[in-house]
């Protein structure tokens, strides 16, 4: 179900320096003009470094010109400021500067540890603001990267330095940097800048395995590094080693190869042992944390990703601690607690926006549109998927592209939306990849079934789901595929075929007792109540109901209550047991204005008890929120 974690493992950058943490988003298009005014720097460090308040001013506006971009003369920027025309702390402008500079970059540099830090400010009129951050033992260095960075999400190739000493790792880091954030033109733009010589080292090649993965070309990214592997022996280059396999490992998971991906962080691990590099060790530990996850081993890996955590904290990694704490709000999902996890999601969505890593803030927005469906907020779920397809077109990996056009799909059934869900649905099963695409086919022949079901052709509904029934689903999302197993036998059951139901139910619950969790055992109770109602069996079939609902609302996941407590109403007033149905009805009221399910139980429970006015409301009500959903089809 949450996809986060398959989607937020595969980018680290770091060097045999202090790797920089390059962070920036688009704050204009690349081919509109951008008049630049860099203001005075503040500066958190000891009283003899006071010179870089104008000293880092007029560097970075000096890189920046360098890139391409129209940047005001600091004299004229000081000038601004002495005549009271430019505030330099509130950014307060007189309107004729706001009409010159479209850009105003505030510099805030910090001193710990031996590392400076350097935060670029980047405020577009009217009311963006953005940021750009790098660290380096140096503070000129460090402020040169962060000004790059910033040149990169603009769409300008940061100017080069061949004679620096550092020029491969820096050429390194601007290929991963510019790849990271999306601009994979100009990461190939700056890798074509590199002599013969760099383009042998195997930073450069690790770097551009990064934009091969970052476009979605993951057999390309996977042969870069295990060509490395035979130029990069451990005895020679532990550091560099780890890197390669920590990418492998990457691949690996993307790729649905989860025990190939969990020896691969293990060993980048044992490499790093010995180690200065934190972000290295906190990419393997995510890494391996997610393997974790998706074995049932959430212990582990809350505890792995503390460890991550706390070691991009130590090397000051805003995209390290983001990277994390999605990945945090994935295990609260698989803890079935989406309440907990929106949060985190909305939180990291917001901050990789800021960070300008497009892929990550789609997984958020994906697995916060998740969190939503879990608690029956289905307009917020369609808001969040509303920000993946804006810029849909611009996605620079097609595979993550599939993952945005499912969870839009799914958001958009949430409320009835159902043609245009089907249009998206079927565009994923004509033209994403066979093979590289297999898990993101099958979750939309998942997506197909239940609308199908919902829409009353049980046939297609049996026959969709079990399309989605794939080895490639099962591997990626063990959720999912339960979801669509259970969605092809009560399709069966409703069709009448008692034995097939029967059949593929015993099926089911042997796969599940392989991997049993409370919210299958849950849904298993539901199919047996089903099955029991089917066969004639009310006495039988309603203290399953009871009994699902029951866990549902230990629980306390909306989603399980009302998928429980729509069937098991149906069939208490189909009994004739009206209060109980009644008192049901006021258990899931809170949900009606804006959940079908619960709209409809108040209809057929005021119905029921002769209430017409009531009834007539709620029926209008749940007219309202269908859309296109009939309202008399069997309830799943």
């Amino acid at each position: 179900m949450v996809l986060a974690l398959a989607a937020s493992g595969g980018w680290w950058l770091s060097t045999h320096r202090v790797a920089e943490t390059a962070a920036v988003t688009t704050i204009a298009p690349a081919a509109a003009p951008v008049a630049v005014m860099v203001m005075p720097a503040s500066v958190d460090a000891a009283g003899e470094w006071a010179w870089l308040r104008l000293g880092l001013m007029d560097l970075i506006g000096n890189q920046l010109r360098d890139g391409g971009l129209t940047t005001t003369p600091s004299e004229t920027t000081v000038g601004l400021i002495n005549a009271k025309r430019l505030d330099p702390e509130t950014l307060d402008v007189d309107p004729s500067v706001a009409k010159v500079a479209t850009l105003l970059v505030k510099p805030h540099v910090s001193h710990a540890g031996g590392v400076w830090d350097v935060e670029l400010a980047a405020h577009a009129t009217p009311g963006t603001t953005r940021v750009a951050q790098a660290q380096d033992r140096d503070v000129l260095v460090a402020a040169r990267r962060a000004a790059d960075a910033l040149l990169v999400k603009l769409g300008h190739t940061p100017p080069m330095h061949p004679g620096a000493p550092e020029g491969v790792e820096e050429l390194a880091q601007r290929i991963a940097a510019a790849g990271l954030v999306g601009q994979l033109d100009v990461a190939r733009d700056i890798a074509g800048h590199a002599s013969p010589g760099q383009h042998a080292r195997p930073e450069i090649a690790l770097a551009l395995s990064y934009v091969d993965f970052y476009q979605g070309d993951y057999a390309a990214s996977r042969a870069r590094c295990e060509a490395l592997l035979e130029r990069v022996p451990a005895d020679k280059d532990p550091h560099m080693r780890a890197l390669v396999i920590n990418q492998l490992g990457v691949i690996d998971f993307r790729e649905q190869k989860f025990a190939d991906a969990g020896a691969a962080f293990d060993k980048a691990l044992e490499l790093l042992r010995f180690v200065n590099d934190p972000k290295a060790k906190a990419a393997a530990y995510t890494g391996r944390g997610g393997v974790d996850v998706l074995a049932g081993r959430l212990d582990a890996a809350t505890a792995e990703m503390g460890q991550a955590r706390l070691l991009h904290e130590m090397s000051n990694d805003a995209y390290g601690m983001a990277r994390v704490d999605l990945n945090l709000g994935a295990i609260a999902m698989y803890r079935g607690q989406p309440l907990a996890a929106a949060p985190l999601f909305e939180q990291t969505a917001e901050r990789f926006e800021v960070l300008a890593v497009r892929e990550a803030r789609d997984s958020a927005l994906r697995s916060l549109a998740e969190a939503y469906a879990m608690l029956v907020e289905h307009d917020k779920a369609v808001a969040a998927t509303d920000r993946l397809v804006q810029e849909d077109a611009q996605a620079p990996n097609t595979r993550e592209r599939w993952w945005n056009t499912l969870s839009r799909a799914v958001a958009l059934a949430g409320v009835g939306r159902l043609d245009e869900a089907v249009v998206l649905l079927q565009r994923i099963s004509k033209d994403a990849d066979p093979d590289a695409d297999a898990a993101v086919r099958s979750e939309a022949d998942a997506a197909l079934a239940d609308i199908a079901f919902v829409r009353g052709d049980y046939a297609e509904a049996e026959r969709s789901g079990r399309a989605a029934l794939t080895p490639a689903l099962e591997s990626a999302n063990d959720q999912d595929y339960f979801g669509v197993w259970f969605t092809r036998i009560r399709a069966l059951q409703v069709r009448g075929d008692v034995a097939g139901a029967t059949s593929e139910a015993a099926r089911l619950k042997a796969w599940v007792a392989k991997s049993p969790n409370d919210r299958r055992a849950l849904y298993l109770r539901l199919l047996d109540a089903q099955q029991a109602l089917i066969e004639g069996d009310s006495a039988a079939a309603l203290p399953g109901f009871a009994d699902a609902l029951a866990r549902a609302e230990r629980s306390g996941i909306p989603e399980d209550i009302l998928a429980s407590a729509s069937p098991y109403t149906v069939a208490l007033v189909t009994a004739g047991k009206i209060e109980e149905a009644a008192a049901l009805a006021g258990r899931v009221a809170s949900w009606s204005e804006h959940d079908l399910r619960a709209a409809l139980i108040e209809a057929r429970v005021h119905g029921a008890m002769h209430n017409q006015v009531a009834a007539q409301r709620a029926q209008h009500h749940a007219s309202e929120l269908a859309g296109e959903r009939p309202i008399d089809a069997a309830v799943r």
